[in-house]
């Protein structure tokens, strides 16, 4: 037989196998269905006999009740005995048309209940008349009648329906047996249906679980090579998805306007380039003796948040550090106690030297695969886009607040001064609350210059200025106006409590102590002119004009205090 023949035909058993198994499933799903009115039907003929002969027993019984009232009637004269009497003849004629219309297609039964019937009839008779002529009788009890007929019509009735109940009872028997064996022979035939459904469904799992083992042998070299292929794509997937994001993250650094927002960046894409290693980005403190913890992503081992430059070995030797057995290698120090089981420090270099650092952990259980090459040429390309990008930025930081900061006092200078205004009063206009702004000039400056020299002039501002930054809050804006004149923006602050702030800024720039080459300079006091938004005016130039007019009368007025602008 030729080897197609031989594979075409356990297909074909196989497809005709299927298609009487389920025959056989549909089968076994109807089959109770279609039986259960089979074996209810059954059922219900046996109720239907035991409700006829319940039926039976309520007639004889209402017929007992109608025989006794009527004897103690005939016996008492008293009319109570009459109220069984009617009811139980009532009850009984009701059952019997009941009984006459369930057995009408009962030709046998249907005679044995005529004859019942015409009994009923025969005792209902005698006892219309035993009754009337009760009534007729005066005397009361003293008038007996006879009872011995009622009675013996109702003897003749329990025989008869005794008669009736015994064939009904018979009847009930063979019905009840008929439900019985249908029942039985039913769930026979649930169970055999069920038993060929289990062994056909065998030999077609068989059929088919064989036929699969040949299949997975024949498709065995056929997945290797799809699992190589799709290997290589994820892989190129993969680079390619890393190459995006660096791509994504240069263009974003460029544009950050801060540190915080930098490194909030640089986590994120770190985070999607690294998502299996957690780490954390590090870059030099202002006063570059610390590094400090910018950004991290993933759960650390080690929570380092500041250490020393000589502390990390990839900044000591300006290239990469991997450790993946901690026994055996250097082991930075920033580490601390909390230690991973393996990491890699790469130095973060811009123009030949370190600006910060990217950390790396690693679980000890990937071993030489901590950190694959793939990963660690990502890594490399990230510290370089980061480095040149925070590079870039700190220049511009530079730059931006060397034109926006007076470099004697290191305030505000008057260009920031007039954006800032504006912004602050277009936000103090939407929000409907006040603004208070200070014109501050040193009282008698040109004669403390000429007496003691302009460097000690120049110390005194750098004192005041210092002191503003102290003193003022996060909200508040100090600047350079011009010469020995400084300017004090306060947003949401009233006109009363900016006078009150300005008092107590007034003291302490009085009680200010200023050495210059070791020598205590003579003590300075401030005039100041206060305007407040909207009370004194709604443009930047006007509450300038009014708050330096109000300096102008302080200044005339004595000095050293604080005058309020006229509105």
């Amino acid at each position: 037989m030729p080897h197609s023949v031989k594979h075409l035909l356990p297909q074909r058993y196989l497809r005709l196998g299927l298609l009487l198994a389920m025959c056989l499933l549909v089968f076994t799903a109807l089959a109770p269905i279609m039986s259960a009115n089979w074996v209810e039907e059954a059922n219900l003929q046996q109720q239907e006999t035991r409700e006829r002969l319940d039926d039976l027993q309520q007639l004889l019984s209402g017929l007992k009740d109608a025989e006794t009232g009527t004897r103690g009637f005939l016996i008492t004269g008293r009319q109570e005995y009459l109220q069984p009497y009617y009811q139980g003849n009532e009850h009984a004629l009701l059952l019997l048309r009941q009984l006459r219309q369930d057995f009408r297609a009962e030709a046998e039964t249907s005679l044995r209940l005529q004859a019942i019937s015409k009994q009923i009839d025969l005792l209902h008779q005698y006892q219309s008349r035993a009754v009337e002529m009760r009534r007729q009788v005066n005397g009361g009890v003293d008038a007996p009648q006879d009872i011995s007929p009622g009675k013996l019509g109702m003897d003749r009735l329990r025989v008869s329906v005794a008669e009736l109940s015994s064939q009904l009872q018979a009847q009930q028997a063979v019905q009840y047996n008929e439900y019985q064996n249908r029942r039985r022979l039913v769930n026979l035939v649930v169970v055999l249906v069920a038993v060929m459904d289990a062994l056909l469904f065998g030999l077609l799992l068989w059929q088919m679980l064989r036929s699969m083992r040949e299949r997975l042998r024949a498709s065995m070299a056929l997945r290797e090579v799809s699992e190589r292929m799709q290997a290589g794509a994820l892989d190129l997937e993969e680079r390619n998805r890393q190459m995006a994001l660096l791509s994504r993250m240069s263009s974003a650094l460029q544009v950050c306007l801060d540190t915080a927002e930098f490194f909030e960046v640089a986590g994120k894409y770190a985070q999607q380039l690294f998502g299996q290693h957690a780490g954390a980005l590090y870059a030099y403190h202002p006063s570059r003796d610390l590094l400090e913890r910018m950004t991290a992503w993933g759960v650390l081992r080690s929570e380092t948040g500041l250490f020393e430059p000589h502390q990390c070995w990839a900044i000591r030797r300006g290239q990469p550090h991997q450790v993946n057995d901690l026994r055996q290698e250097p082991v930075c120090q920033h580490l601390g106690n909390a230690q991973p089981e393996a990491y890699l420090c790469l130095p973060l270099m811009a123009g030949g030297e370190p600006v910060g650092v990217l950390y790396l952990e690693a679980s000890a259980d990937l071993g030489e695969h901590s950190f694959p090459s793939a990963l660690r040429q990502v890594a490399n390309t990230l510290t370089e886009q980061v480095a040149l990008a925070l590079t870039n930025m700190n220049l511009r930081e530079n730059l931006r607040r060397q034109s926006i900061i007076d470099a004697l006092t290191g305030l505000y200078n008057r260009r920031f001064l007039d954006e800032t205004l504006a912004r602050e009063l277009i936000r103090a206009n939407r929000q409907g609350s006040t603004l208070s702004l200070v014109m501050l000039d040193v009282d008698h400056f040109k004669r403390f210059n000429d007496n003691h020299g302009h460097e000690a002039g120049d110390q005194v501002l750098r004192h005041i200025a210092q002191l503003l930054r102290k003193s003022l809050r996060g909200s508040d804006l100090a600047c350079r106006f011009g010469g020995e004149e400084l300017t004090l923006i306060m947003p949401e602050t009233s006109l009363e409590d900016a006078r009150a702030k300005c008092e107590a800024l007034r003291e302490q720039i009085a009680e200010l102590t200023v050495r210059v080459g070791g020598a205590v300079l003579p003590a300075v006091t401030v005039s100041m002119g206060l305007a407040a938004f909207p009370l004194h005016g709604e443009q930047a130039e006007t509450l300038i004009q009014q708050a330096d007019a109000a300096l102008y009368r302080a200044k005339h007025a004595g000095r050293n205090r604080v005058e309020l602008a006229q509105g």
